[in-house]
């Protein structure tokens, strides 16, 4: 039997992707599974499992990867700041030059590169291309809710430098991808909650093609996604905010072995001494009465935190799962287009009365959507190219 070696494919992008001069945040370059080849199933999996790793942990400090947009908004009461890259996005003011700025577009890149080598292999599934061009268009909505405008790349592209294209058609080259994944993707499977709900199904795609819609202005759209997932029954929001796996459509799962998921950690006390954030006051201020959500922030815990108040949302063991779709989006998604009992529901199960606005906020807060919200409201923030970048792609200028 023919025996093939696997290495995590972790190519750059020569004419989009700088390459590092910090050997400490440097991106490796190695060898892949040959695209041209016909690969066995199980090896297309592991394919698979590296652009996971890629989304869920970019790079060294890839948890800044994933919290730099929350960094952005109004989300978090900074406790300390250990790094001025990390005070920057905090105050909106990043340079061209910064180095995490640098890395968290290269390394998206390199997942988008991942995913598309899976899609050029002949022997792939739908169900795999289906998880590839999921785990691409999750790529790419980092990306867009960053810089905006960015160079699409697809499996096709031949390594010239390429122009950003219009934040319209990035929005549907993402939505293209989702529609594909919702397809083809296996269904989420309720006897195996524990598994699917770590990668890409067709529920998940459409969970996510419901966010993207919203950003699109396209509210209807959004909303008939978003209610086939509600009424699918396979989700239901927990009388417990923290035993949320009834909720849960799509995550990364953390684990000990692979200690990546820092931002639990980042956002509790224990880290008060690195770069650490609180909870936003205005935003624990929307805690009010009996509100179930309550359990979400160390309330008991702020005498003694200096008054700070910190989310417990995630576990701090370096280990936290990255949620990215839970069932109780949808229910604010379908509300927004009119369906107000689905508002009601929400409320009666989180004993609250909050507007819809301050419901999206408290209830996805620290789940990287509350800067898409802010966008929406009129921010006009985006982050700069990274230098490096744009001496690479000149078509960045």
């Amino acid at each position: 039997m023919f025996k093939k070696y696997l290495m995590i494919f972790c190519i750059g992008i020569s004419t989009i992707i700088p390459t590092s001069c910090s050997k400490e945040l440097d991106i490796p370059s190695e060898a892949s599974l040959s695209a041209t080849g016909e690969l066995a199933k199980e090896d297309v999996n592991k394919l698979l499992t590296g652009v996971y790793s890629k989304l869920r942990h970019p790079n060294r400090y890839g948890y800044f990867a994933i919290m730099n947009t929350e960094i952005m908004g109004d989300n978090y009461k900074p406790v300390k700041f250990q790094w001025y890259q990390v005070k920057n996005f905090y105050e909106n003011t990043v340079p061209a030059s910064d180095i995490l700025l640098s890395y968290f577009y290269a390394d998206y890149y390199a997942g988008i590169d991942r995913a598309n080598v899976i899609l050029k292999v002949p022997s792939a599934d739908n169900d795999q291309i289906g998880k590839a061009k999921y785990c691409r268009a999750l790529s790419y909505l980092r990306l867009y809710d960053m810089f905006e405008r960015i160079p699409l790349v697809d499996e096709n592209y031949d390594r010239s430098p390429i122009a950003p294209s219009s934040k319209e058609d990035v929005l549907n080259f993402i939505v293209e991808d989702l529609k594909f994944a919702k397809e083809n993707c296996t269904p989420f499977d309720e006897a195996n909650t524990s598994l699917d709900q770590k990668q890409p199904t067709k529920e998940a795609a459409i969970a996510l093609l419901a966010r993207v819609y919203r950003l699109q202005g396209k509210i209807s759209e959004a909303a008939i996604e978003a209610e086939l997932l509600i009424s699918s029954a396979k989700f239901s929001l927990a009388s417990n905010p923290l035993e949320r796996s009834s909720e849960v459509i799509f995550m990364f799962k953390g684990n000990k072995a692979e200690e990546v998921g820092s931002w639990g950690w980042i956002m509790s006390p224990e880290a008060k001494s690195w770069n650490c954030f609180a909870a936003a006051d205005d935003l624990t201020a929307l805690v009010k009465g009996e509100d179930t959500r309550a359990i979400l922030f160390d309330f008991e815990g702020q005498e003694a935190n200096a008054g700070y108040i910190y989310s417990k949302k995630y576990k701090t063991e370096d280990n936290s799962d990255l949620l990215i779709s839970r069932i109780a989006e949808m229910y604010l998604i379908s509300a927004e287009a009119g369906n107000t009992a689905r508002l009601t529901e929400l409320q009666s199960i989180r004993n609250s009365s909050l507007t819809l606005n301050e419901e999206r906020r408290l209830e996805l807060s620290f789940e990287w959507t509350r800067w898409e919200d802010l966008k929406l409201e009129g921010e006009d923030y985006v982050l700069p190219y990274p230098s490096r970048a744009v001496d690479s792609n000149p078509l960045l200028q």
